[in-house]
């Protein structure tokens, strides 16, 4: 997990400067030096391309990195207009920089990340989650659609049940990685959401630390949601290091045979 010596943003001010140094779009200085090449790659791809906006593509997980959960939170109560504005910044440079890369390049998805979950809740009220970020998702949902983009997702770890309707209503179609120690279900999930919504991950990945039939057991859990479509198996988070490389082995030969690809 990273570790901060301090967060740095406290205020609007500190905000302004952040911008100024930091956060200018800077496409070239982005991009990597074979960026042509994986261009050229990609327009001749023949699967899926994701433009996953890891770390700074959201409106809560990019806040927390420059303020802090806690101060974050609070400053949802205490500083409603900062709040505002740091998201409103993250909404124009989101679409700016995709707007970049679908000058050369179509997408198929594009995944939004924010990490907003605790163990038996989310880190923010639905109610607050309506009214800050709904219309902001939206702006930006509506927006990568009208460009070719066909999916929207979003990461988060944690409990994340009572916001799943709101991500539905602000026009994703995609959540993960369902982590099952926080009470994520992705059998359930799909008996209550049906085809609207689209899922990856939901492998718990204690029991494949634990392998042998406990593993067995869990993925054949989860294949019924794999025959009905909509759904890629993968564990419920990074692989942790008590899963040995025997029973990582394991998983993925039983997981590939499941699948029909052993």
């Amino acid at each position: 997990m990273p570790q901060f010596v301090r967060f740095p943003v406290d205020d609007e001010d500190d905000f302004d400067r952040i911008c100024a140094e930091r956060l200018q779009l800077n496409f070239e200085g982005r991009v990597p030096p074979n960026w042509p090449d994986l261009v050229q790659a990609w327009r001749t791809r023949t699967d899926p391309l994701m433009n996953f906006a890891d770390r700074w593509g959201g409106f809560f997980g990019p806040l927390r990195n420059l303020m802090g959960v806690e101060n974050l939170c609070l400053a949802f109560y205490d500083n409603p207009s900062l709040v505002e504005r740091m998201m409103d910044q993250r909404v124009e440079a989101i679409i700016e920089i995709t707007g970049k890369v679908l000058e050369e390049v179509e997408i198929d998805t594009f995944a939004f990340w924010e990490d907003m979950g605790f163990k038996t809740a989310s880190l923010l009220s639905p109610e607050m989650f309506r009214k800050f970020m709904v219309p902001r998702y939206a702006q930006v949902t509506e927006w990568v659609r009208s460009k070719g983009v066909k999916h929207v997702g979003v990461d988060s770890d944690g409990d994340v049940n009572e916001l799943i309707p709101l991500w539905l209503e602000a026009g994703l179609d995609l959540v993960w990685p369902f982590e099952v120690a926080s009470g994520m279900d992705v059998v359930q999930l799909r008996k209550e959401y049906g085809q609207d919504l689209n899922m990856i991950g939901g492998i718990d990945k204690r029991v494949v630390a634990i392998g042998g039939r406990t593993m067995r057991d869990e993925v054949d859990r989860i294949m019924p949601v794999v025959e009905s479509g909509g759904y890629i198996p993968e564990l419920d988070h990074s692989a942790p290091p008590d899963i040995s490389w025997p029973n990582m082995c394991e998983y993925m030969e039983y997981l590939m045979e499941r699948l029909g690809r052993g």
